[in-house]
């Protein structure tokens, strides 16, 4: 019933009646493009059909689909056998057109200019707060390959920056955001290029819990995800290396592990603050515990069982609370 009705639509636009359009004369016929260079992903029969074909023909035919545009600069090659078996369902309409041999389709596109990736670099290094480079240094980026866009604004990000110091030269992968059917491409800037980088104030051990005031800042060469920001020393509070770091190396969030601070039947320290007043009193924790998490712990003396949470090696804070 629904493809009937499709029919008769298209045969209305064309200006005849269903049967006088099928089996008439050549000229009612329409032929379809040889070329067609679409600005779409998906390619419809619609897209096939010239210029001069009534608008309320076009509309009906937007919903048959022959599959997915090529990826530029490919072309993809729709034969006429092909495209008779993709409109099978529709023998009528099928009747209604003459098909070339061949349908070259093709992708609208245009090249990624220079100054496109030299922006997008800059906002990646504004972000990651590396120092300023002179637009002379960034000119002189190298493409290893030319890439290929559809859209006026694709979204190019940097996604990582990778420095190698030995060749004096940084390499950025960027990616077109918009268009993810894009692959990452990486090109080169014969320049080094440094980021403020978190790094370890002197050596730690494995199992060390480590402070804010372990860490600090420097500027290294850049190694790293494009993230916009720099680990930040609060982030390892109360952490503990899983492997040894050396002073000046710079750190991850995963060398990092939580540390446990208080352990089940070991005696720990209870601050218990309310309005004015703190009280210190030692209770046995009944679960082991990381930096922040609430935890039961029993009174060794009343033997009340309350939820505190963990401050320090075997130290222990409740609030607005009393025993």
């Amino acid at each position: 019933m629904r493809h009937t009705a499709l029919f008769i639509a298209i045969m209305l636009a064309l200006g005849g009646s269903g049967q006088a359009a099928v089996n008439g004369p050549a000229a009612y016929r329409i032929t379809l493009r040889s070329h067609v260079t679409l600005s779409a992903t998906q390619l419809t029969l619609a897209d096939l059909l010239p210029a001069t074909a009534p608008e309320s023909l076009r509309e009906a035919t937007r919903g048959i689909k022959l599959g997915v545009a090529p990826q530029p600069p490919v072309l993809r090659i729709l034969y006429r056998q092909q495209l008779r078996f993709l409109m099978a369902a529709h023998p009528r309409l099928l009747a209604r057109f003459v098909i070339p041999d061949e349908i070259v389709i093709q992708r609208s596109y245009r090249l990624l200019t220079r100054n496109e990736v030299i922006q997008a670099i800059q906002a990646a290094l504004r972000n990651e707060g590396a120092r300023e480079m002179s637009g002379s240094a960034l000119a002189k980026v190298h493409f290893s390959a030319p890439v290929y866009v559809t859209q006026k604004d694709p979204g190019l990000r940097v996604i990582r920056i990778e420095c190698d110091p030995s060749r004096g030269e940084t390499q950025f992968r960027l990616w077109t955001s918009k268009e993810p059917g894009i692959l990452p491409f990486d090109v080169t800037l014969q320049s080094s290029v440094e980021v403020p980088t978190l790094i370890a104030s002197h050596t730690l051990a494995p199992g060390q819990v480590v402070s804010a005031a372990d860490f600090t800042v420097a500027l290294t060469p850049a190694s790293r995800s494009a993230s916009g920001q720099p680990a930040a020393a609060a982030d390892f509070e109360g952490m503990e290396p899983r492997t040894l770091v050396r002073r000046g190396q710079p750190v991850q969030r995963n060398e990092f592990g939580q540390a446990v601070l208080v352990e089940p039947d070991t005696l720990a320290t209870l601050i218990v603050r309310g309005g004015g007043f703190n009280i210190k009193t030692m209770v046995t924790p009944l679960e082991q515990g990381v930096m922040g998490q609430e935890i039961r712990v029993r009174n060794i003396e009343s033997r009340q069982v309350v939820e505190a949470q963990v401050a320090g090696r075997d130290l222990l804070v409740r609030r607005n609370g009393g025993f």
